[in-house]
């Protein structure tokens, strides 16, 4: 009688846990302010952003709205802005996507952006622009930005 009662409590609390593989985002923690990019994670491996690519930004005011840069090099190896947009920003915390709504020639558009984690000081973002490696088209990475 016991192995079965303890065979029931085992099974009531194997079915009770949580098959959801998403990071639980600290409620605490505010996504709003500056976020400066820094990194890229990409295969196990850290590659540094550029001088230029560092010049990015992600800007969230605390009634959410703000900015996206982007920079980067040209071939004459001057800097420049390759994408800038500003509108308003909406965080869903559910499915960690922050998504920016901006007006493009008088045409409503949005930037979503995919969060891997964020913390106080840290903003990891999955991000797949940029071709780390010698194989166009598997760069899936996290570009990892922090709070200024």
């Amino acid at each position: 009688m016991r192995l079965f009662i303890g065979i029931l409590l085992l099974m009531s609390i194997a079915s009770c846990s949580s098959d959801d593989d998403r990071t639980v985002v600290n409620e605490n923690v505010s996504i709003n302010g500056t976020w400066k990019p820094y990194k890229y994670e990409f295969k196990g491996k850290e590659i540094m952003l550029s001088d230029c690519e560092k010049k990015g930004i992600i800007f969230i005011n605390p009634d959410f709205s703000g900015s996206y840069e982007r920079y980067d090099a040209s071939s004459s190896g001057n800097c420049n802005l390759f994408d800038s947009f500003g509108g308003k920003w909406t965080f869903d915390k559910m499915y960690q996507t922050l998504t920016l709504t901006y007006t493009e020639s008088g045409v409503s558009k949005t930037l979503k952006k995919e969060i891997d984690s964020y913390s106080s000081t840290e903003l990891r973002i999955n991000d797949s622009s940029k071709n780390l490696d010698t194989t166009p088209g598997n760069d899936e990475a996290v570009l990892v930005f922090r709070k200024e």
